[in-house]
């Protein structure tokens, strides 16, 4: 821009060039500037400007990668410490890997960091026993009705449980499976609802059999798959030829293969039985307590099943059940698992074991099911004390509400009480938040209670409170609430948005229309329309961040939570559209919409570096209850995210360049935008390698754009790819850690190295898929908004290549939008490109993708129609008069580059009382960038 300025000046310059002077025909504009206003256009050879500028590109490229290097050698913490330093309820941590042994389940299922062991995961002396009672959640604890559970819990630490399998509600069955595997994995087959009396939702469970027949079938064939090459039933041949643990005996869960057949084509890695394997394999024998001796008093290392869930949860791939028994307390195992039955609706619960604790009666009384459930568990804890050897450790008891109760998922309960679980709240490193957990950290957990490595590394960690157990219960309740009612809320307001979508879709469709203002009055109220419409965008562009915001109200907590969340959401779309009229910037529409977008980028970041607060729990983040991510920057928020971010950088760039500020042209963007990598990809704040990826897509297309390099195809893509290695590279880096140390980019780096990228991409792609399907309204925004941006706000009126004199242009030049006078200014024009760039990346590469486009349409079709106000008092020349000579020239196939005196400000004051003409047609357009 200065160099052609320069040459203008003095007509001498080193690098040769082109200017072609073209007059405007703006009569307002030629009033401004004392008469005819002339604008030059200098065609500079790519080859004379390469030179100079590639060296600095080199340069920027590889602070780029220098500046991402940072998030491999930054976040060292370890579970431990982040909690410890968290100030608040959820505290950032390194996530940790998925490997092919443990069969993890999703991307963020199993993602955490091991850490360095906590005094609280050391392994216990005493005897484990896990109680699981699917559908059980801490509201149902009460001193009065559940004596037995208010003990647990008032001696010992708890949590939320996240109890999500692969289907949205988790049958009993399914929860058990996924406890044994360590993995998300869902039991069949389902209920038959064509079958008499089978009128439930779960399937039913099969209760393993202890006869000879059908434990030699089950060795049978896992013989049979050993000698194939599968080696599926090699550890179990090797472990039935010794005897069993004293009190237990070898059993076979029946038709095995139809329970496991919904995980086959699920895109899942199941390790069936994972748990009782590891502990079997690398376990210790121990003595149950100091003062007891004598091989009578020694803890084997086995895990003892007691019930049909419990005997999912041990049984290997062949059904095979090493330890069953009808008393887990009673044997030598250090590990037991007892099934005590389900708290659930006959609607929901199938009754396949006759006078099983699985049984549900017609007339469904949850407090009464509650409650034989604490009796069951009062009276096992009875026979706990009992078989208890003199001498022999305090036993650790678990119990956990593996599944739910109802086909409306929620949160389940956690109570761990024992050696090492003071009062307090169980966290693990796969969620970073203290009070909440997930089912498959459960086996990770107690693995490593018993001093053994699983392949997640995933661990227990505990924060001890000094509250009353009231208290506790209260705070636990009050989140678990809280998740509940944004999952019960969340299409609702999914719909709200796609509605307002819709509606300002229509609006600019009628309003923007020549015919329907022609009718009413022509020109002179086409500006009252645009401001109107600018109104209207920018209210509703507050809308996506205020769903973020209202996670800063306790809204969980009165009465009505929907209302709360509802009034919540309502005070803080207010309060972000104050802060966009607040002087000095809110007295333009360029100052109000920088306002906003810079708001919105801040405050995002500024959650995802103290902990991701507002994205979780939140109706455009992520819910616990869903779990496909704990922490970290969601789909949605990146979207807001890179949207905000590059709108902010081109009406910045384009006030600094007014300003004659040369370097901070470069410098800002580089620097916003080198941070904005950061936050997003650093393991320890946004963990987010897509939105990475798409943010430094968007930068490098803004940066070049910025510094006047031409793209090409050839160098987008090539953008493309130098994103992706550098993202890669810093994953392979990463996976050079200990498994329990990696972070997400290490998970998906061991992904590809053990051949599950594939899967996993496929599983994505079948996830976008599904939400076309169950959502095409969301899906159908981001093709809406290409058709407001193309033809509403007339952008097809922007390229050189397209005039008002074609069939295109005919039809776009139909409706008066002003998206062209605002891309007159191209910096502007370029922050746009840049955020359509990282729009379409995050499309590819994010998990559940459709949602970023969609959202982040939601945010820019707003932007621009509010930018667009800003122009509303101009006049729109007639472009009848244009010579054909003069259309070729713009038509031709050199491209230029437009070089402005001086941008507007961001702040200058602009008049709203300049009538239109009514004859406007179309803008006289010169050749842009």
């Amino acid at each position: 821009m200065r160099l052609c300025k320069g040459a203008r000046r003095t007509h001498t310059t080193t690098i040769k060039y082109t200017c072609t002077l073209t007059r405007v025909a703006n009569a307002q504009a030629s009033a401004r500037a004392g008469g005819n206003l002339s604008r030059y256009h200098c065609h500079v050879p790519p080859t004379s400007l390469l030179p100079k500028c590639l060296p600095a590109y080199r340069l920027l490229v590889l602070g780029l990668v220098l500046g991402l290097l940072v998030l491999v050698l930054g976040p060292a913490q370890s579970p431990a410490t982040a909690a410890d330093e968290s100030p608040s309820t959820e505290s950032p941590a390194t996530s940790a890997a998925d490997t092919a042994a443990s069969a993890s389940t999703t991307d963020s299922a199993n993602t955490g960091a091991s850490g360095q062991d906590s005094e609280a995961s050391q392994a216990a002396d005493g005897k484990t026993i896990v109680y699981g009672i699917p559908g059980l959640t801490i509201n149902d604890i009460d001193p009065v009705r559940t004596p037995n559970l208010y003990a647990l819990f008032s001696d010992g630490a708890a949590a939320n449980l996240n109890v999500r399998t692969i289907g949205s509600a988790t049958c009993p069955g399914s929860g058990w499976l996924s406890l044994g595997a360590g993995a998300r994995a869902e039991a069949g087959p389902p209920a038959d609802p064509d079958e008499a009396d089978s009128t439930a939702t779960c399937p039913p469970l099969s209760a393993p059999s202890t006869s000879d027949e059908a434990v030699a079938k089950a060795v049978d064939n896992a013989e049979e798959d050993s000698a194939s090459g599968s080696g599926a039933g090699a550890s179990s041949d090797e472990y039935l030829a010794e005897d069993s643990a004293r009190g237990t005996t070898t059993a076979a869960i029946g038709d095995f293969e139809s329970i496991k057949e919904p995980n086959v084509d699920s895109g899942y890695s199941v390790d069936y039985g994972m748990l009782a394997r590891l502990v079997r394999e690398q376990g210790t024998t121990n003595p149950t307590g100091n003062d007891s001796a004598g091989d009578e008093s020694q803890l084997e290392a086995c895990v003892a099943a007691e019930g049909p869930g419990a005997a999912y949860a041990v049984a290997d791939e062949n059904g095979i059940v090493a330890d069953y028994t009808d008393d887990a307390a009673a044997t030598d195992c250090r590990l037991g698992l007892v099934d005590l039955g389900s708290i659930g609706s006959s609607a929901w619960l199938y009754d396949p074991i006759p006078e099983y604790s699985y049984t549900v009666p017609v007339s469904f009384d949850r407090e009464k099911r509650v409650a034989e459930a604490d009796k069951r568990l009062g009276a096992k804890l009875d026979e706990v004390r009992d078989s208890a050897k003199p001498g022999s450790a305090e036993p650790t008891i678990i119990v956990a509400g593996l599944g739910d109760s109802s086909s409306l998922p929620q949160l389940r309960a956690f109570i761990a009480s024992g050696p090492g679980y003071e009062p307090g709240s169980v966290s693990s490193s796969s969620t970073r938040t203290p009070g909440l957990l997930q089912i498959t950290d459960l086996a990770p957990g107690i693995l490593d209670q018993f001093g053994i490595s699983s392949p997640s590394g995933i661990s227990f960690d505990i924060t001890p409170t000094d509250d009353a157990p009231d208290k506790r219960i209260d705070d636990l309740v009050s989140e678990s609430q809280k998740s509940t009612t944004i999952y019960q809320h969340l299409s609702t307001f999914s719909l709200l948005l796609d509605i307002t979508f819709y509606v300002l879709f229509i609006l600019c469709g009628l309003l923007l229309s020549r015919t329907v203002i022609g009718r009413r009055g022509g020109a002179t109220i086409a500006p009252t329309v645009h401001r109107f419409l600018a109104w209207i965008s920018l209210a509703a562009a507050t809308l996506p961040m205020s769903a973020f915001l209202a996670g800063l109200f306790p809204w969980a907590r009165l009465p009505q939570p929907g209302f709360g969340l509802g009034l919540s959401i309502a005070v803080s779309a207010a309060a972000l559209f104050v802060v966009s009229l607040l002087p000095p910037w809110g007295r333009t529409w360029r100052g109000r919409v920088a306002a906003l977008s810079l708001a919105s980028f801040l405050i995002l970041s500024a959650d995802l570096i103290t902990g991701s607060h507002l994205q979780g729990n939140s109706l455009l983040g992520y819910n616990p209850i869903v779990g496909g991510r704990y922490y970290g920057l969601g789909n949605q928020g990146a979207a807001i995210f890179i949207v905000s971010l590059f709108i902010f950088l081109g009406l910045a760039i384009s006030w600094l360049r007014s300003k004659g500020h040369r370097r901070m042209v470069v410098i800002l963007p580089l620097v916003l935008g080198l941070f904005a990598v950061f936050v997003s990809g650093n393991p320890s704040w946004g963990a987010k390698f897509g939105g990475t990826i798409a943010t430094l897509a968007g930068l490098l297309v803004l940066l070049a754009l910025v510094s006047r390099i031409r793209l090409t195809i050839v160098r987008l893509v090539l953008i493309g790819l130098a994103s992706l290695t550098v993202l890669l590279g810093i994953a392979f880096l990463d996976w050079l850690r200990e498994p329990g140390a990696r972070s997400h980019f290490g998970n998906f780096f061991d992904q590809i190295v053990t051949g599950e990228a594939l899967q996993v991409i496929g599983r994505k792609l079948g996830a976008n898929l599904h939400i076309i399907q169950i959502n095409p309204a969301l899906a159908i925004v981001t093709p809406l908004a290409v058709i407001a941006i193309l033809f509403f706000l007339r952008y097809l009126l922007h390229f050189p290549s397209i005039s008002s004199t074609t069939r295109t242009g005919r039809l776009t030049n139909k409706w008066r939008g002003r998206l062209p006078q605002v891309f007159e200014d191209q910096d502007i024009h370029f922050g746009f490109l840049a955020a359509a760039t990282g729009m379409a990346v995050g499309l590819v590469l994010t998990d559940s993708g459709i949602a970023v486009p969609s959202t982040g349409a939601m945010v820019l079709l707003p932007y621009l129609l509010a930018l667009s106000a800003e122009h509303a008092h101009e006049k729109v020349a007639r472009s009848g008069g244009t010579t054909g000579s003069d259309s070729r020239s713009r038509r031709g196939s050199t491209r230029t580059i437009l070089m402005r005196a001086e941008a507007p400000e961001m702040g200058a004051d602009t008049p709203d009382d300049s009538p239109e003409t009514p004859e406007d047609s179309a803008e006289t357009r010169t050749d842009r960038a």
